[in-house]
């Protein structure tokens, strides 16, 4: 008698764990590997870092974003309903999704994956690779000029309706002119590298590797090459609908 109510219990419980339903993914938010960095009317950026064989929680990405990876990575995206992918990244590469799953990033070597994770609040319409493949199976769109829209020493990389995504670096020292139409940009500081960003009106503001920065609309900036290496290297995101009219 005793060995039937035994086995009647371990059938319910083998029963009920068959239903219990998997971990819920939580909210980017939520997930503590995220650090806020900003958020206004048009992005939202966090710092996003684990170690060597760490993981993730299993979280949403409910928006369109760029991931810009600070550093190189080696990493395994285990997106729910799809087979694990090994992923290897290069410094300021740059990646886009449309958002709309949950995932979990784990690193199983002794690399650190870092990156920023830029939240795009608005529409981004159809996005598209200019000089750099960032969506695999597209094509490349790049200008026939060699210039880039800011100038030497960046290029254009991805672009959607709503953002365009240039990567640049500086030895000495890059400026941005002022105009009443320029439109607000994000610039992102990139592995081993510092910056001194200068604007009229504003304090010079010091940003090192995996810091951010919103440069409003209209403003001149300069960067400063601050670092010890010959150059720093950046990423510059520009909102195209952010500009005075």
């Amino acid at each position: 008698m005793k060995a039937i109510l035994f086995s009647s219990i371990l059938l319910l419980s083998l029963a009920a764990g068959a239903q219990a339903p998997a971990t819920a993914p939580v909210a980017l938010k939520d997930e503590p590997h995220h650090h806020p960095l900003f958020e206004n009317d048009y992005a939202r950026a966090w710092a996003f870092g684990i170690t060597g064989h760490q993981a993730t929680l299993l979280h949403n990405h409910d928006l369109p974003y760029f991931g810009i990876a600070v550093g190189s990575a080696d990493f395994i995206n285990a997106v729910t309903g799809k087979p694990e992918a090994h992923v290897t990244l290069t410094d300021g590469q740059v990646s886009y999704s449309k958002g709309g799953f949950s995932h979990v990033a784990r690193t199983e070597t002794d690399t650190p994956f870092r990156n920023f994770t830029i939240e795009l609040l608005r529409p981004q319409g159809a996005p598209r690779n200019r000089c750099v493949k960032v969506i695999a199976d597209s094509p490349l769109d790049c200008p026939h000029t060699t210039a880039s829209p800011l100038g030497a020493g960046t290029t254009l990389v991805f672009e959607t309706d709503e953002v365009a995504v240039q990567s640049g670096e500086v030895a000495s020292i890059f400026r941005i002119a002022g105009a009443d139409t320029q439109p607000a940009r994000l610039l992102a500081v990139l592995d081993q590298s510092e910056l001194n960003v200068e604007s009229p009106g504003q304090p010079a503001k010091k940003l090192h590797s995996g810091e951010a920065l919103w440069l409003n609309a209209g403003a001149a900036a300069t960067f400063v090459n601050s670092g010890e290496r010959p150059t720093s290297r950046f990423v510059l995101l520009t909102f195209k609908d952010s500009g005075a009219k």
